[in-house]
């Protein structure tokens, strides 16, 4: 080999060489400046893995230390490891977001189980699959926030769902809770009102064990809370103050325990008071064996409960008004009314009573629910509703057209079936007035909801709409995320668009039915064996069930004089009119108001919402409430993560395709690209060898 070649190659083994090593370089600048600077894009429709802009302002507006310690144990099995997985990049995200006084801690659970503990997280039980075997351990799930002496707790963290919002609405009760209490200027009062004779388990040295836990309560509420103790056997007005309290009170007759002690039969109390100013709440500290004997609860979690009785006295949440006195939904019913509707609001709203025969409704309320109200409000409640909308404020109205009667006396006439009649509450005259009907008729859809029987199979509840993608506003915030809802014995509802037009009111329809829906009219029977969808397909088409209006509405009482008082509200003989009167009709919305009139208000009831507000129902109502009130970022974040997708319905012919592409398609598919390779091979094969021959 010549000396000039063995340059070339020296030459050439250097240039090599040098960009290895350049290359190698340029790889450890990229990984270095990837460390510091990095993006994330998140490519999900509601961006679901990326902080929202209420969860930013929250806690970069932090004016004091606040520690989110987390407690996940390591090498859990799917789903849960996903769940981790997300909580720590939600810890980036809001580190992030944060100013200096956010920090997280991620505790090892195996080393430091008094810290586990001592913060109160409970382990939950797991299955997993190992060495072949279906085996349960006991695994930590959850988190606490601390900021400054308050403890907030999130335990069982089992799903990604809505886990956002939670630690936004934790870290915002918190931030409340503390200024609040810091600036009370007087205790809380926490009042053990107990009957030391009480012949009941667990009611020995109960006043010490209470006592204690107040104390504990205490050292984490700013040291604002005064215990006291009151025995109705030493106090004779023990028994009738508790009960104004609702204190559970007890009766007994002259008996022997087991113990063998003679009893004389007496009554006695037991329960705990928590107050402040005139806002109470009532901790019930009796529980019953399996046996049905009455006995003192588990002091374990009432130190959690007492937490929670003091969130609700000292609540700095807004208040939202519920009318009552026409039989609407009751809200304090958590079996057959709308208890959970007022459960899962309690997050972020103070729902507060409003007897619009009484009183007038208070100035610090912004929004108003109607929900379900089956007696007619007369002409002088009508006007507090009216004038409240020209206030600039906001109702939601769940109006229902028919209400079922139990009654024997009416039931018997059909057969043992609940007698049906439309209702007349007087709210159709205003909300006509407004542009918009609630319709005398039922919405009956194809798309429903299936009851499956063991004895009767799958029924079709045609009263019943499952609604789904296309018949949800996405372009609105309280639909925008949604995917499905169901809606019971709801009516269809119109608007007038000549009316809205004339008053410049914006209207957008936030549910509708499927295409395939029709209505029931005149006689209302809803038991679902006689139903079946009408041979004449016109009749099909989509119905709306809950619409918005916003805008300057004007009043239904323009131009009339202001409804008379009932008797007795009059004013008193002898007062004179004033020489100057005001007007007493604001004819035109002073500034913009919304209303969402849907047309069902058993989608309030417990059997659809849950009170943990996770069902699609439950999140279309508080979204609705949101907005109403003011909030459109809050929705955003209460929708992420709900990632139930139903498949939309194509067709029979879509889906024999689809099977049989499945079957026979993707066996040919593997078989063609086989003979193409094949071809592809054996012309490059005919090609080296034709090179090679010459």
């Amino acid at each position: 080999m010549k000396i000039k070649e063995i340059l070339n190659l020296i030459k050439v083994f250097l240039i090599k060489r040098n960009r290895i090593i350049l290359n190698l370089i340029i790889i450890m600048l990229v990984n270095l400046v990837g460390i510091t600077l990095n993006f994330k894009c998140d490519l999900t429709r509601n961006n679901a893995y990326s902080l929202s802009e209420i969860s930013k302002e929250v806690v970069s507006n932090l004016a004091d230390p606040l520690t989110v310690k987390v407690f996940f144990s390591d090498n859990l099995p799917a789903p849960y490891n996903s769940v981790q997985r997300y909580l720590y990049d939600l810890m980036e995200e809001y580190a992030g977001a944060a100013n200096n006084n956010f920090n997280y801690e991620i505790v090892d659970v195996e080393k430091e189980k008094d810290k586990v503990s001592d913060f109160g997280i409970s382990p939950i039980q797991v299955k997993e699959i190992a060495s072949d075997q279906l085996k349960f351990r006991n695994a930590y799930m959850g988190l606490t926030l601390v900021h400054g002496d308050l403890i907030e707790k999130l335990n069982s963290i089992t799903e990604a769902d809505g886990l956002e919002y939670r630690i936004t609405t934790a870290v915002k009760k918190m931030t409340g809770k503390m200024s609040i209490l810091s600036s009370l200027d007087h205790p809380i009062k926490i009042t053990l009102y107990a009957s030391s004779n009480l012949p009941i388990s667990g009611n020995q040295n109960l006043e010490k064990k209470v006592a204690d836990i107040v104390k504990k309560a205490n050292e984490e509420n700013y040291n604002k809370l005064e215990f006291h103790y009151v025995d109705s056997v030493k106090n004779n007005e023990a028994l009738k103050i508790a009960e104004g309290y609702g204190v559970v009170k007890l009766k007994w007759p002259a008996m022997r325990t087991p113990e063998g002690q003679v009893v004389k039969s007496g009554e006695g109390l037991i329960g705990l008071v928590v107050e402040i100013d005139d806002k109470f709440e009532v901790i019930q500290l009796l529980s019953r064996s399996i046996f049905g004997q009455y006995m003192v609860g588990n002091m374990e979690g009432l130190k959690e409960s007492l937490n929670k009785a003091i969130d609700n006295v000292i609540n700095n949440n807004p208040s939202i008004g519920y009318a009552i006195g026409h039989d609407e939904r009751n809200i304090n019913d958590s079996e057959e009314g709308a208890g959970n509707f007022k459960s899962m609001l309690s997050d972020m709203y103070d729902l507060k009573d409003v007897d619009l025969s009484k009183d007038n409704i208070p100035e610090d309320i912004n929004t108003l629910v109607i929900n379900g109200p089956k007696s007619e409000y007369p002409e002088h409640e009508l006007f507090k509703i009216d004038q409240f909308i020209m206030n600039g404020k906001s109702i939601l109205f769940l109006v229902d057209s028919f209400q079922e009667i139990r009654d024997p006396q009416f039931s018997r006439f059909g057969g043992g079936r609940p007698f049906v009649l439309p209702i007349n509450n007087g709210i159709d005259k205003l909300l006509s007035h407004y542009g918009v009907t609630v319709n005398k008729d039922i919405v009956l859809d194809q798309k429903c909801y299936k009851s499956t029987q063991q004895d009767l199979g799958s029924m079709d509840i045609y009263y019943v709409p499952l609604i789904q993608n296309e018949g949800l506003n996405k372009d609105n915030v309280i639909t925008g995320s949604l995917k499905t809802m169901l809606w019971p014995k709801g009516s269809s509802v119109t608007v007038n668009q000549e009316i809205v037009k004339e008053m410049g009111i914006k209207d957008s329809i936030l549910v509708a039915s499927s295409d395939n829906s029709w209505l029931m009219q005149g006689r209302i029977d809803f038991m679902p064996f006689g139903m079946s969808p009408p041979a004449d397909k016109s009749q099909m088409s989509k119905r709306n069930l809950a619409v918005l209006l916003e805008g300057q509405f004007e009043s239904y009482f323009k131009g009339k004089a202001k409804p008379a008082e009932p008797a007795g509200k009059e004013k008193k003989a002898g007062m004179k009119d004033p020489a100057i009167k005001a007007s007493e009709v604001i004819e035109k919305a002073l500034k913009p108001a919304k209303i969402i009139v849907a047309g069902s208000s058993e989608i309030s009831l417990s059997n659809i919402v849950e009170k943990d507000g996770k069902s699609l129902n439950a999140v279309f109502l508080h979204n609705a409430l949101d907005y109403l009130s003011g909030d459109d970022k809050t929705p955003v974040m209460r929708s992420k993560g709900i990632d139930y997708n139903p498949l939309k319905d194509k067709g029979e012919n879509i889906k024999i395709f689809i099977k049989l592409f499945n079957i026979a398609g993707l066996p040919i598919c593997v078989i063609l690209v086989g003979i193409i390779v094949w071809r592809m091979r054996e012309r490059r094969k005919k090609r080296i060898m034709e090179d090679f021959s010459r």
